[in-house]
């Protein structure tokens, strides 16, 4: 049989039907892809609950976005977020952004400019778990943070987070909450930066297990102010340095408890661990605080307790200043370089120093007080727990005010014998922020998660 042969219109007509079919298929591909990203795009008002998958690709937010009060929002594992710059989430009803260790929930800006805020309001509740929330900015009025609790009444909990890159404008910050009672900050690592992390007013946030990386410039890594009985939490954090303070409590009743706070030192604010102004009214136990210009600093009529806390090689160790500031002590060991202030207390200030070991030339005035070198299995290696024939053992007032735990959560009530107490101490535990134990054990560095 002999093959027919195409003549040209034939062959013209092949080729139509080939470029034809390759247009429709192209076509088909185009199509689709757009239709599969113009589903990932959201703006405007979600008023019924929506959930977003990780399989579906990256979810573009290219405007403004609303929950409504009546309406939840809920973002598996494993999901990216970009958002436009500018761009806000504001929620009234519910955002669940429930993330995993090993397929956290990505947030980020689209582009090079940075995103606006997510911000919790009203009745609005939320929980963000093991995300990283990356280069976003801030709202309008007091949302200045990237995540914001502003005049929320409901529970707002970010736990085990990473949050980095927020702008060094000062009224910009991690996290904001403003007029909101019920904020929980857990288990986050807070990236280097000149801003502060967490700030607040009007708030008494939960701030826990958190590590700090270092602030620079007029930046502390938590402000908290305006926020009284209740006032905030603050414990069993970590901050690795500041050129202004580590944790800063204006017109604050703070109960501070369990933190290891260091290397607050350079710049010109006058950097301090743990720090506060005016009519504040913090309790502060069990803190260890290292290499800081000033270990505990306030002033302008604040009012503190200061109990069972280790401070080490801080250039002052406590700082009473700028018209008069009072301070209760009991159980704290100050100590460190030859060169250092154990206690300054400027015209006006005072300090009822107790059953504490003050580094000094003499005997600070007090009832128990020491200038005994207290015995730590290795000062120059930060280890801070107590030799046994140390003259901190149970030589500390064991009363009212006292926790029955220390820095690291040994129990300070199980001592036998009471070889260092005075009779005005009847419960015979040891002072500083480590309860000695016959197996030293180095201080506990907070799991981020």
């Amino acid at each position: 049989m002999i093959p027919r042969k195409f003549n040209d219109s034939n062959k013209n007509s092949y080729r139509f039907q080939s470029y034809k079919t390759f247009f429709a298929a192209f076509l088909s591909i185009f199509l689709f892809s757009n239709i599969v990203y113009a589903q990932n795009l959201h703006s405007g008002v979600i008023d019924t609950d929506e959930l977003w998958h990780s399989n579906d690709g990256p979810v573009v937010i290219n405007g403004d976005l609303l929950i409504a009060g009546n309406a939840s929002l809920t973002v598996a594992a494993g999901v990216e977020i970009k958002i436009k710059e500018g761009v806000v989430i504001t929620v009234l009803g519910r955002l669940e952004m429930n993330g995993e260790v090993e397929h956290p929930i990505q947030i980020d800006s689209d582009g090079e400019q940075r995103w606006g805020a997510i911000s919790f309001e009203e009745n609005g509740s939320g929980l963000l778990k093991h995300c990283y929330v990356n280069h976003g900015s801030h709202a309008s009025g007091n949302r200045i943070g990237m995540i914001n609790a502003y005049r929320c009444a409901s529970s707002v909990i970010i736990d085990s987070c990473t949050l980095t890159d927020w702008p060094d404008d000062f009224n910009a910050k991690a996290t904001e909450s403003y007029h909101s009672p019920n904020m929980v900050i857990r288990r986050c690592l807070f990236g280097p930066g000149e801003n502060e992390a967490v700030h607040g007013s009007y708030s008494a946030v939960l701030v826990e297990y958190n590590t700090f990386e270092q602030r620079y410039g007029y930046s502390d890594a938590i402000d908290i102010g305006d926020t009284q009985n209740p006032g905030p939490i603050i414990r069993y954090n970590v901050f690795l340095g500041s050129e202004d303070d580590g944790i800063d409590l204006d017109t604050c009743d703070a109960y501070v408890e369990g933190n290891l706070v260091m290397n607050c030192r350079g710049g010109s604010n006058d950097p301090i661990g743990i720090s506060g102004d005016k009519d504040a009214h913090p309790i502060i136990v069990n803190n260890v605080i290292i290499n800081c210009e000033s270990g505990i600093g306030f002033k302008n009529g604040a009012d503190i307790t200061v109990i069972n806390n280790t401070i080490i090689n801080c250039d002052r160790g406590v700082w009473m200043h700028q018209n008069p500031a009072h301070a209760r002590m009991i159980n704290t060991i100050i100590w460190g370089r030859d060169d250092q202030t154990s206690i300054k207390l400027e015209p006006g200030s005072t300090m009822d120093a107790r059953y504490s070991i003050i580094k000094g030339d003499s005997v600070y005035q007090g009832i128990g007080n020491q200038n005994a070198d207290p015995m730590f299995v290795n000062l120059p290696d930060n280890n801070y727990a107590l030799l046994s024939g140390s003259p901190a053992i149970d030589a500390g007032w064991g009363e009212e005010a006292v926790l029955d735990h220390d820095f690291s959560g040994n129990s300070r009530f199980d001592a036998p014998e009471a070889p260092n107490a005075t009779s005005s101490a009847p419960s015979y535990i040891d002072i500083g922020a480590f309860e000695y134990q016959p197996v030293i054990t180095p201080i506990k560095m907070w799991m981020m998660f």
